[in-house]
């Protein structure tokens, strides 16, 4: 059942300013002109603006009599609905297992997963999840300064 953008748009709007809000308290990391909120803050405001396009959208369809609830075909389509429950199954994986298991081997593993899923080649889904992974660690580890976990690899964190 496909509900109405009208009612997606408020409840991702009211989700965005939740983020945004609870974003205003993280603390200040000293030296540095932004702080652990900026990045929050803004996927905040860009979900908000993705809520109101969503409500004018669905105000739109309203008024050209747009049907106000349709079954999408992808329901029918067993892969695409684990396609679909896999993100959020991933993020599960990785919220229970990140720390034990670390980052790289969590990241690596889960981006397979989801390519080989999404119908990726075996060698295109390992280099590409290989590369994203040290890119995001270098990225954050290095240039942000957060530190992501080192979990199985401790011994040989550098």
């Amino acid at each position: 059942m496909k509900f109405n953008d009208i009612h997606i748009g408020i409840v991702l709007g009211v989700f965005s300013v939740i983020v945004f809000a609870a974003a205003r308290t993280f603390p200040v990391i000293p030296g540095q002109q932004f702080g652990a909120s900026l990045f929050p803050m803004l996927i905040a405001v860009g979900l908000f603006i993705c809520a109101v396009l969503l409500v004018a959208h669905g105000l739109r369809a309203r008024a050209a009599g747009a049907p106000k609830a349709a079954s999408p075909s992808w329901l029918r389509d067993p892969i695409s609905v684990m396609r679909f429950l896999m993100v959020p199954a991933s993020l599960v994986f990785y919220f229970q297992l990140g720390d034990w298991l670390g980052f790289v081997p969590c990241a690596f593993l889960l981006l397979i997963v989801l390519f080989r899923l999404f119908g990726v080649r075996w060698r295109t889904a390992l280099v590409v999840a290989l590369a994203t992974t040290l890119i995001i660690h270098f990225m954050f580890y290095t240039v942000l300064h957060v530190p992501l976990p080192w979990g199985l690899l401790e011994p040989i964190a550098w």
